[in-house]
């Protein structure tokens, strides 16, 4: 049976080797020093930043081949424009956890990109104190899906419009809630409406994870805020569905926004445009 650990210091040894080779590259050298320091930042703390990956068992291979091939070209992308100055180690309590990280999403590119994004943030003087080591385990409980829906709403300085969907009988106070953080998610090229079932469970894990905050007692100002509801797919079938002369369908507004975590987050994963 194969040492878990034996292998990891196998794969240590080798991507070490990798980025220190890539270092004394002539031609890397004629591209400029950044990448050259890079690699020897990353080579100083992989001894110990890759040990997790003895606990990546069934897809170690894969994660070795990617380390071997492909992460160190991925990583000098990222911290290309890291004045030479500025390059730092990155902390273990960063590099670490992130390395494991990619060995499970490197296939995966919005999770891979935030990893690479936050080793790169904790390499550079200038902005390392944002790359917070909880960051790492808040992309460790996304999915790809959620992932990129975040990035857009990260990126919005402010609060934008968000319902839930009720039902109520006639003639009776109070409701009952159907559906809650309903989006206007459009299409971007055309602008037709988008479905995503498991929205309302992507935005409570944003609120879990403290990126974003949602308030049903306030709304945005505007006639046409939220007229876009009662366009939406989701509405339209609850209101087929459940909707009789007994029961009448409405909705909340609310506002949904991101938090300083959430916007320290978007800066240290890369999400900001």
């Amino acid at each position: 049976m194969d040492d878990p650990i034996k292998s990891a210091r196998d794969g240590v040894a080798l991507v070490g080797e990798i980025l220190k080779a890539a270092g004394e590259n002539p031609n890397v050298k004629e591209a400029g020093s950044n990448l050259g320091q890079t690699a020897l930042t990353i080579t100083k703390t992989i001894n110990n930043a890759l040990l997790p990956l003895a606990a990546v068992n069934f897809a170690f291979d894969k994660a070795r081949r990617y380390f071997a091939e492909r992460f160190q070209e991925d990583i000098s992308r990222k911290a290309s424009a890291i004045p030479v100055g500025d390059m730092v180690e990155p902390k273990a309590s960063i590099a670490g956890p992130a390395l494991q990280g990619l060995a499970f999403t490197h296939e995966e590119p919005n999770l891979k990109d935030m990893y690479l994004s936050l080793l790169a943030t904790a390499m550079d003087g200038r902005v390392a104190p944002e790359a917070h080591p909880a960051f790492v385990e808040i992309i460790k409980q996304l999915n790809s899906e959620e992932a990129s829906l975040l990035r857009g709403l990260l990126n919005i300085d402010g609060s934008v419009p968000i319902a839930e969907v009720r039902i109520s009988e006639v003639g009776q106070q109070g409701w009952r809630v159907l559906t809650t953080h309903l989006m206007n998610l459009c299409n971007l090229t055309d602008g037709t409406p988008v479905e995503t079932p498991r929205n309302a469970a992507m935005v409570d894990n944003w609120l879990r994870l403290g990126l974003v905050e949602v308030d049903y007692g306030k709304q945005l100002i505007g006639v046409d805020a939220y007229a876009w509801v009662e366009k939406r797919p989701e509405y339209f079938n609850l209101r087929s569905q459940r909707e009789d002369e007994k029961n009448i369908l409405s909705f909340g507004r609310g506002v949904i926004g991101r938090t300083a975590l959430g916007l320290q987050f978007a800066k240290a994963a890369g999400l900001l445009q």
